[in-house]
């Protein structure tokens, strides 16, 4: 099964992105470069999604995610539980 979740991008002032994940307790982590971020965030979704399953809201969609966060990086990261 598959489980997509929106993720905030941003630029770390160091250098590379921190990731957020609104709709996860604790679902933060970072990576020092966009694809390495992208890496990060799919190893803590799985993780969260396995493991920590009462932090794990349902995801929101896109759309709301575009009026609760209208100037991020908003980034759509998949994985299969």
């Amino acid at each position: 099964m598959s489980k997509t979740y929106i993720a905030i991008f941003e630029e770390a002032k160091e250098g590379g992105y921190n990731v957020t994940f609104p709709d996860i307790f604790g679902g933060v982590t970072c990576g020092d470069s966009f694809e390495d971020a992208v890496f990060m965030a799919k190893d803590l979704l799985l993780i969260m999604l396995t493991s920590a399953k009462g932090q794990c809201f349902e995801p929101s969609s896109k759309e709301k995610m575009e009026k609760l966060f209208p100037d991020k990086k908003l980034v759509e990261i998949s994985v299969e539980i």
